[in-house]
């Protein structure tokens, strides 16, 4: 009788293993993801982009260097050479209502509000210089905002500005090779995790280098600023500042330079 009891006991178990594994196991699988591992910084959702005829298309920098707008997301190039890009087929950037609470490696994110859906509708042109305007919505709000990519000696600098925001999140691409720069971020090979630059709001700009050959400034310096790889294809970039920079300086040298 007892043996006969105990297969069934752990029919049950089996049973119940079977039913409850795939949950456990995804749960296992994205929990830690989703919880940031007690980062502190917000996972934030890329909306839809929308890009007027009149403001799409290639402009060239000079150099060699150009940068491309279309309903696939921003690049930055030099020649055929990718120096960087946002997420596909989303909006190249979000922003944020809120705060930061708390200091050093102890920093929250309290976001009230969150504006990702971006109407690109007007060009502008200046040597070594493309701006592209237009509006960040959703049922929270609208805040007018704008695209900057530019070149700046070696490097080249996107600043997306949201005027009247707290915060900017620029939605980039994930890259192969992502490696993080001390001191503002581990020098090791950076996946799964979301990062605060620093311990505070220190100086320091240069956050990552990527296979691509192109080491990744995040700014404006003194500002809490924070990388977020936690999402697949995603290298989501904040900054509590109403307006973000990002910087790319080449390290390897190519055939067009």
């Amino acid at each position: 009788m007892w043996r006969t009891d105990r297969r069934v006991s752990w029919s049950m178990v089996s049973l119940l293993l079977s039913l409850t594994g795939a949950p456990v196991l995804a749960a296992i699988i994205w929990v830690p993801p989703a919880l940031g591992r007690d980062s502190g910084i917000r996972p934030v959702q890329p909306g839809l982009l929308v890009v007027a005829p009149e403001a799409r298309g290639v402009v060239t920098l000079g150099a060699g260097r150009a940068v491309q707008l279309d309903e696939t997301g921003l690049r930055v190039t030099n020649g055929s050479t990718l120096l960087f890009r946002t997420v596909r087929g989303g909006s190249p950037m979000s922003a944020l209502l809120g705060e930061v609470e708390g200091s050093g490696g102890d920093r929250v994110e309290q976001i009230s509000a969150v504006m990702s859906n971006l109407d690109i509708d007007r060009l502008s042109i200046k040597p070594g210089e493309v701006t592209r305007s237009g509006r960040l919505t959703s049922s929270e709000g609208s805040l007018p905002a704008t695209i900057v990519v530019r070149l700046e000696g070696a490097r080249r600098v996107v600043t997306a500005e949201a005027k009247g925001a707290d915060a900017v999140v620029v939605h980039s691409a994930r890259e192969l090779g992502t490696r993080g720069r001390a001191p503002g971020l581990p020098d090791r090979l950076l996946r799964k995790r979301a990062w605060w630059v620093g311990g505070g709001a220190p100086p320091v700009t240069d956050a990552y280098t990527t296979e691509l050959g192109v080491i990744v400034g995040v700014g404006p310096q003194g500002s809490h600023r924070g990388v977020d790889l936690r999402r697949m294809g995603h290298t989501d970039l904040h900054a509590w500042s109403p307006r973000e920079t990002v910087t790319m300086t080449s390290y390897r040298r190519t055939v067009q330079e």
